[in-house]
């Protein structure tokens, strides 16, 4: 196939019978502007391939389920390219990480088996954003951790840099522009947290919103509460002293950093609207990532934010997280911030201690906050330079999706 991804559009097996949970093929996240630099992407219907042409079949998902749903309707004809070696099936699956591989092994066992004398599963991918996937799974399926923001974010983020150019975002007042070092005022910053909460009904999210409601910290640091979504309930594993304020946050009315004027705020895209005087202001970002609960290593454009804006950061998010981070060459804050949360298993735990660490953050005077700043300006200028490094090379998909066809 060379520098050609011959795609087979799926639309008519998937998107045209269920729109809620498929994409049409390449609308998703499977095809990004760093691919398109690495491969001409030809995407084209089932009639018009040939035998002499290797495709792709590309199904992309917007919920977990589609990924088991997809493999049980591959149509014939694409099962007879597939077994033929003309064809590898691909279920996209990149923007979120939630898919339960423990849950999707048993599922392949309970209902998959028989399929497997009739489809070659060697010739099968699934891409999803848990980038520990490819460990757990114990099935023939090949499974591949694409961390797709962090690769996107990097891959414009590093031609904006080049470019000297801002990224212009039609829906806020601001545009984007590409900080360094130098633009940093230690002495301007005033608030200790930035922290975005917007879609506020994950559990998670609440318990967080807990903390800044117990301490009456709303209005005091920069934090959005947009309360997109929001349902009552309680989070089995926040400490008891915050039960009482997590009830508080059903009659709390929302709070907004930059998003006054848009209309449809639940709707925008997040991957650079991050105003830089909120960082100015600001000694430490809370990223509230996207899950908690779930075995699963899942990094957004949350947590690449405040990396390209230089900021430091702590995570609230699954275990080993920050080793990820670490194993792909960043650096984090272990000393100044106590960082062995990231090891602990223990959902209610590691609540306790990401919160003690935010206590001892906010027993710490500016001035304090400020001399620290000056001593890890080299590992916010390091991290923002490895993001630039990653936007420049070859992801893991590009080199995957080369060898598929050597």
């Amino acid at each position: 196939m060379g520098n050609i991804l011959n795609i087979i559009k799926s639309d008519k097996e998937f998107y045209e019978l269920d729109k809620h949970v498929f994409m049409e093929s390449g609308d998703g996240a499977f095809i990004s502007d760093q691919i398109r630099k690495y491969f001409k992407v030809n995407l084209v219907d089932f009639k018009d391939t040939n035998e002499k042409e290797k495709y792709i079949y590309l199904i992309e998902t917007r919920e977990s389920q589609g990924v088991m749903s997809a493999i049980h309707n591959i149509p014939n004809n694409i099962i007879d390219m597939t077994n033929k070696n003309n064809c590898k099936i691909i279920i996209s699956y990149e923007s979120e990480g939630d898919l339960d591989i423990i849950e999707f092994n048993k599922f392949f066992y309970n209902s998959c088996v028989l399929l497997g004398k009739k489809l070659n599963f060697k010739n099968v991918y699934v891409f999803t954003g848990d980038v520990t996937c490819a460990e757990k799974n114990k099935t023939p399926i090949n499974f591949f951790g694409s961390p797709h923001c962090l690769d996107s974010i990097a891959y414009d983020f590093n031609n904006a840099k080049n470019r000297n150019d801002k990224l212009e975002l039609s829906e806020f007042k601001y545009d984007f522009n590409v900080k360094t070092i130098d633009d940093i005022d230690i002495d301007n910053k005033s608030k200790y947290f930035l922290c975005y909460l917007r879609n506020c009904n994950r559990l998670h999210r609440k318990g967080l919103a807990a903390y800044f409601q117990y301490h009456d910290l709303w209005n005091t640091n920069n934090i959005s509460w947009l309360k997109i979504s929001w349902s009552s309930g309680l989070p089995e594993y926040v400490p008891e002293k915050y039960w009482k304020s997590c009830f508080e946050l059903d009659e709390k009315p929302l709070l907004e950093l930059d998003t006054h004027d848009l209309k449809n705020k639940g709707g925008f895209n997040t991957m650079f609207s991050s105003d830089w005087k909120h960082n100015q202001e600001s000694f430490l970002t809370i990223v509230s990532e996207t899950q908690y609960e779930k075995d699963t290593t899942y990094i957004s454009e949350k947590m690449v934010k405040p990396i390209m804006n230089l900021q430091p950061f702590i995570v609230m998010t699954t275990p080993n997280f920050l080793q990820f981070l670490k194993d792909n060459g960043f650096k984090t804050f272990d000393g100044f911030i106590n960082e062995s949360y990231d090891t602990q298993d223990n959902h209610e735990q590691r609540f306790e201690m990401i919160f003690d660490e935010l206590d001892k953050f906010r027993s710490k005077s500016f001035d304090e906050l400020k001399d620290w700043w000056k001593e890890i300006l080299p590992i916010l200028e390091h991290n923002q330079n490895r993001l630039i490094e990653i936007g420049q090379q070859k992801t893991n998909k590009i080199k995957l999706l080369e060898k598929l066809y050597d």
